[in-house]
C-alpha cells in the first residue's frame, strides 16, 4: 500500500508492543514502517538481544531526551519529533504508552494534520494529579483511532465524549507477543539453567517512576521484598534494567541490593521463561502484569490500580499494592493462591490483526473508520 507509518516509542514495552503490530501491518501490505525512538542511544545497547527476541529491526531514528523534568523531556521530544514528522510526512503515528514520548508524538501529530493511532487506550487509575494521568486524557483526546484492550476502556472512553468511531475493543497486543514468544521461552529452561527450582523464587522488575525516582518509596519498596521472601522462604530476583541501575546509584542504594540475585537486561523470551518459574512476581510493569495473567503466574502489582489491574484482579491471582507497606501480606497472599491461566476477551492472539486492518480500513484523516474491521 502507498502508506507510510511511523511507530513513537519511548520505552522497552513499547518495542514489545510494536513487535506485533509491525507483522500485521506488513501482512495487509505496509511496507513503509519506520520507528523513532525517544531515547538515549546508549540505552539501546542493552537492548540489542531485546529486539532480535522480538524479530525488530534496530529504531530508524532515535531522539537524544534524557533526564529532565517532565516538561523538559516532552519538549525536547516534541522538537525532534516535529521535524522528523515534517520531513517524513506520515499517513500514520502510532504510540502506545502514557509518558512524554506519547504525549508529544500526539500533540506534534495533530499539528502536522497527520492521523494518530493509539494502543492500549482508556487506562485510568482515576488520580488527575498524576502526570502519567494527564497524558493519558491528551493523548486519547488527540487520537484518531484509540485500540482498547478491554472493553472497559473503551466504555471509559465513550463516556468521556470521544466519538464512537474512534474506538475500536480489539484485544490486547501484549498477549499477541506473549503467544510469539511462549514456545522459545520454554525452549531456554532459563530457571533450571540458572540452578534454580521452579517456585523456588520472587522475581521483581520495576520501571515506574513513581516507584524508582523516590529515595525513600525505592528503598521501602527493596526493603519490604526482602521481608517478603525471608517470610515466604523465597530467593528474590531483581531484574536490575538501565533506568533501575541508574536510580539505585543516584540514591546511593547499593547496599539495599545485597539480598538479591540480580539479573541484567534479558530478552523478553528470557523474562517470561523466569515469569512462568516464579513462584510470585511483583512489578510495576503492565505487560509482566498481563504476562503473568495469561501463564497464570500469581503478582502483585506495586501501583494505583488502572482499568488493567481491575481485570486481572477480578480474572487472576493478583493483588494490587500501592503502598511498599502491603507488599509483604500481597506477597504472602499470592504465595499460596492457585496457578490459574486466564484470557480475558480478545486476548486470542489476533489484536495486531484487527488493527492493522482498520487502520487500513479507513481514510487516515479520522473522518471514517469501518467498524465491520473490528470483529
Amino acid at each position: 500500500l502507498a502508506m507510510k507509518i511511523l511507530h513513537v516509542v519511548g520505552s522497552r514495552p513499547g518495542f514489545l508492543r510494536l513487535s506485533p503490530v509491525m507483522r500485521a501491518l506488513s501482512r495487509v501490505g505496509v511496507d513503509r514502517q519506520a520507528i523513532v525512538y525517544v531515547g538515549l542511544s546508549a540505552d539501546l545497547a542493552p537492548r540489542d538481544s531485546f529486539l532480535a527476541d522480538l524479530d525488530l529491526p534496530a529504531p530508524d531514528l532515535v531522539l537524544g531526551v534524557g533526564e529532565g523534568s517532565p516538561a523538559v523531556r516532552t519538549g525536547r521530544a516534541m522538537i525532534g519529533l516535529d521535524s522528523i514528522v515534517s520531513r517524513e510526512a506520515p499517513d500514520w503515528i502510532f504510540t502506545v504508552g502514557d509518558g512524554e514520548p506519547t504525549l508529544a508524538a500526539v500533540v506534534v501529530g495533530r499539528r502536522n494534520g497527520t492521523a494518530i493511532a493509539r494502543l492500549e487506550a482508556g487506562l485510568r487509575t482515576g488520580d488527575d494529579t498524576e502526570p502519567q494521568e494527564t497524558n493519558r486524557l491528551v493523548a486519547d483526546r488527540l487520537s484518531d483511532l484509540l485500540f482498547t484492550a478491554q472493553p472497559q476502556a473503551g466504555s471509559r472512553l465513550l463516556a468521556e465524549g470521544v466519538p464512537d468511531h474512534r474506538v475500536h475493543f480489539v484485544g490486547s497486543v501484549v498477549a499477541d507477543a506473549v503467544d510469539q514468544l511462549l514456545d522459545r521461552a520454554a525452549s531456554l529452561d532459563l530457571p533450571a539453567a540458572m540452578g534454580l527450582d521452579t517456585r523456588s523464587y520472587l522475581l521483581a522488575l520495576f520501571r515506574s517512576g513513581d516507584n524508582i525516582d523516590d529515595r525513600e518509596r525505592l528503598e521501602s519498596i527493596l526493603f519490604a521484598l526482602d521481608g517478603a521472601a525471608l517470610e515466604t522462604g523465597l530467593q528474590a530476583l531483581l531484574v536490575v534494567e538501565p533506568r533501575l541501575g541508574s536510580r539505585v546509584r543516584r540514591h546511593e542504594l547499593g547496599g539495599a541490593l545485597a539480598p538479591f540475585t540480580l539479573i541484567e537486561p534479558v530478552s523478553y523470551s528470557e523474562l517470561l521463561a523466569l515469569i512462568e518459574g516464579a513462584a510470585v512476581v511483583v512489578t510495576d510493569s503492565g505487560e509482566i502484569r498481563d504476562s503473568t495473567l495469561l501463564l497464570g503466574v500469581p503478582s502483585v502489582a506495586v501501583r494505583r490500580p488502572s482499568v488493567r489491574d481491575l481485570i486481572v484482579m477480578s480474572e487472576g491471582s493478583t493483588v494490587v499494592s500501592g503502598d511498599p507497606e502491603g507488599i509483604v501480606d500481597s506477597v504472602r497472599q499470592c504465595h499460596s493462591a492457585d496457578r490459574v491461566p486466564f484470557r480475558p476477551e480478545r486476548w486470542d492472539g489476533r489484536a495486531a490483526q484487527r488493527i492493522a486492518r482498520i487502520a487500513m480500513a479507513g481514510r487516515p484523516n479520522g473522518i471514517h473508520f469501518d467498524r465491520s474491521a473490528t470483529a
